[in-house]
Formats: structure tokens, C-alpha cells, sequence
């Protein structure tokens, strides 16, 4: 009688501790990352591939229009020049900001968040956000997807990262291409130092001649203006010459086909050649827009490579 009444207290322990492992499992189960998901929420459903159009106001600061093309991004606002991509693509991706608090916006709440008069507005598209102050203890930034009228009590606003904040508002010149030519331009000629290079007929003449340039150092010479991008970009441009100096700078004409366009339609950028305070500027005197470079970069867009160094 003894012995069964072990057998069964030993079935119950056992019983028992299955009871206990399998809870465990469970726990284990319900709380490992991957295996128990949340649904994720976001400022908007808007695609970032299907946008076109950004408008970007920035109190006090100023506003940037950009529109995208089939070769890529431009500014139409304050300047007309090729966008930074990577900076484009910072914009674009407020669309898809993930959002980590959602509550219906009351009136009183805009002026709380700096969202009445936003630190910054953003057009997607048609799509409206707006970027308010910043949430002292999370250190997120209060965002709003205006769907409705912003008065009218049926936006939502949002607790997103807040470094968006900053790269919104941006020095203007990180929005500006470092490129020296729009993307996929076609190059037609250059005039630089007496010299001038022109496609006839499908071949490549430099004026005045000179028997000894080989092709391949031609071919390596129109390949660094293609493909050469400045290290800084700089708006507004104050320099420490003086105008006769200005003048007397050497230059470089370079004429071009835009992407798209017929050979018919040729397009020029006049860059002087500046060294100002220890630093090599190509500046465009249209717009007071200068393109920072190294000597070496200076060095490659002015000469010829030697044959042996062309080829490698």
C-alpha cells in the first residue's frame, strides 16, 4: 500500500513540474523578441518612392523647393541647382517616421507643441506635416500629418525621433548637389586656360593642338568633370580678394547637353578658380555659389594625366 502511495505522489510531482515547464515555455514564448509582435505605427502611409514634389518651410530660415526628374532631384527654390540625394532622401523619409505615441490634437495642444505655428512644414506631395518643440523627457519631436483642417480636432499627433528636427532645418548648402554638372549631362565643350576642347563629329579636338595628348588622357580628363564632387558646397559666398583679384582669376567655361534634352540645347557654367584663405574655390559669379576642392582635384580638372597614368 505504501509503495503505490509513492507511485502516485512521484505521478504528481512529475505531473507537476511538466505543469511548471510548460508555463515557462510559454512565458519564454510570449516575451522573445520576434515571436510576440506590435503593430508599429508610422506619421503617414505615403510611399516615399511615389513622391515628387517637396516644399520645406523652415521658420526663420527660409524656405526649399524641390522636384524631382527623371534624373534625379533639383531645387527649384531658392536656387535652381541639383539636389544633395542623400539629403533628399532624409526628407522623404518623414513619410515613413516611426511613430512611438499617437493622441487626437486639441486646440490647446497646438500651441503647447509648437504646432499652430510649426518650427517647420513640410509638403510631401499634397501631404502636410508639421514639426513641433520637442518632448523634454522622451526627447522626441511632436509631429503632426495634417489629413484635416488643423483646427478641427481630427489630426493626430505623433512622437517621432527627433533628430528629423535637425535635418530639416539644414544649412541650405547641404541641400545643393556637390557635383560640378547636373547628373547624366552630356558634355559639348570647355575652355580653360587657353585651351579649348570641343566634340566635332563624334571626336574629341583640343584647341590649340597637341600632338602628344593621347585619347585615353582626353577620355580621363572629361571623366573627372562627370564625376567629380566638391568636399563643400557654399552659399552666399564671401570672399577675402579683392575685385581687381576677382578678375584677374583664371577660369573655366564648361558647356553641356542637359540629360534628356536634344544636342541642340546646350546649357554653360562659368567657374572661376579662387584660392581664398588657403582654400581652392570654383565659384559661379551667377549665383555667388562656390564648389570647395583639393589642389589634386584642381590638378585633375585643369591638366592632362600622362598616358601611363590615363590607362590605370
Amino acid at each position: 500500500m505504501m509503495h503505490y502511495e509513492t507511485q502516485v505522489k512521484s505521478i504528481a510531482k512529475t505531473n507537476g513540474i511538466l505543469v511548471i515547464i510548460v508555463i515557462l515555455l510559454s512565458l519564454i514564448a510570449w516575451y522573445q523578441p520576434g515571436l510576440h509582435q506590435t503593430v508599429q505605427q508610422y506619421l503617414s502611409s505615403l510611399n516615399t518612392k511615389e513622391i515628387n514634389t517637396i516644399i520645406l518651410e523652415r521658420q526663420d530660415i527660409g524656405t526649399i523647393k524641390l522636384k524631382k526628374f527623371k534624373n534625379g532631384w533639383f531645387l527649384q527654390e531658392p536656387y535652381q541647382l541639383p539636389a544633395n540625394p542623400q539629403r533628399v532622401n532624409t526628407v522623404t523619409a518623414l513619410a515613413r517616421k516611426r511613430s512611438y505615441s499617437q493622441f487626437k490634437a486639441r486646440e490647446s495642444d497646438l500651441a503647447r507643441y509648437h504646432l499652430a505655428k510649426p518650427l517647420a512644414s513640410i509638403w510631401l506631395n499634397d501631404s502636410k506635416f508639421a514639426i513641433g518643440s520637442e518632448d523634454p523627457i522622451k526627447h522626441q519631436r511632436y509631429a503632426m500629418n495634417i489629413n484635416d483642417n488643423i483646427l478641427s480636432g481630427n489630426n493626430t499627433i505623433h512622437l517621432i525621433n527627433g533628430v528629423i528636427f535637425y535635418q530639416l532645418r539644414a544649412n541650405l548648402d547641404t541641400f545643393i548637389s556637390p557635383a560640378l554638372l547636373p547628373p547624366q549631362s552630356s558634355i559639348k565643350h570647355i575652355i580653360w586656360g587657353g585651351k579649348k576642347l570641343t566634340i566635332t563629329n563624334g571626336r574629341w579636338q583640343l584647341t590649340p593642338e597637341s600632338p602628344g595628348t593621347p585619347s585615353d588622357s582626353i577620355a580621363q580628363f572629361l571623366q573627372f568633370w562627370q564625376q567629380t564632387q566638391a568636399s563643400k558646397v557654399e552659399t552666399n559666398v564671401s570672399l577675402s580678394i579683392t575685385n581687381a583679384e576677382l578678375l584677374k582669376s583664371p577660369s573655366v567655361k564648361i558647356s553641356f547637353s542637359p540629360f534628356g534634352s536634344t544636342d541642340s540645347t546646350i546649357d554653360t557654367i562659368h567657374y572661376l578658380i579662387i584660392k581664398d584663405a588657403e582654400q581652392i574655390k570654383l565659384l559661379r559669379t551667377d549665383i555667388q555659389v562656390a564648389y570647395w576642392i583639393s589642389p589634386q582635384i584642381l590638378k585633375n580638372l585643369t591638366e592632362f594625366l600622362p598616358a601611363e597614368l590615363s590607362k590605370k
